[in-house]
């Protein structure tokens, strides 16, 4: 018998396996300590707002049958973990950024509940 981890489950394995890689690199991003570069956006709040942004949506697509406000609890709790252990690394924890985790994530869902409840 193959091996197949997504087989009898919802969930949809390529934008699982993108999540986690989504996920992998916010982490690492978090913890590294920072370089001083600008980079693309100079703005830390934009910058967790679009991350948490791009990792709702694309949980919600790795988990399509699952609730929204599940999925964004988790993503949020994911957010809230970060916040927790960047001090361990030397970085500062910012309760601004899980507020900018937080409406990036209902950024991502709005469209998707107005939608739904269009369609009832």
């Amino acid at each position: 018998m193959p091996f197949r981890p997504f087989a009898n489950r919802r969930i949809n394995g390529v934008f699982f396996a993108l999540f986690i890689a989504m996920a992998a690199f916010a982490l690492w991003r978090a913890l590294v300590p920072p370089d001083g570069s600008v980079g693309l956006i100079p703005w830390d709040k934009a910058k967790h707002f679009i991350v948490f942004y791009g990792l709702a949506g694309c949980a919600s697509l790795a988990l399509p049958r699952s609730r929204l406000w599940r999925i964004g609890l988790v993503v949020l709790a994911f957010g809230g973990l970060i916040e927790l252990i960047q001090p361990l690394a030397g970085r500062d924890a910012d309760l601004g950024d899980l507020l900018a985790d937080a409406l990036g994530i209902a950024a991502a869902f709005g469209p998707m509940i107005v939608g739904r409840w269009r369609d009832r």
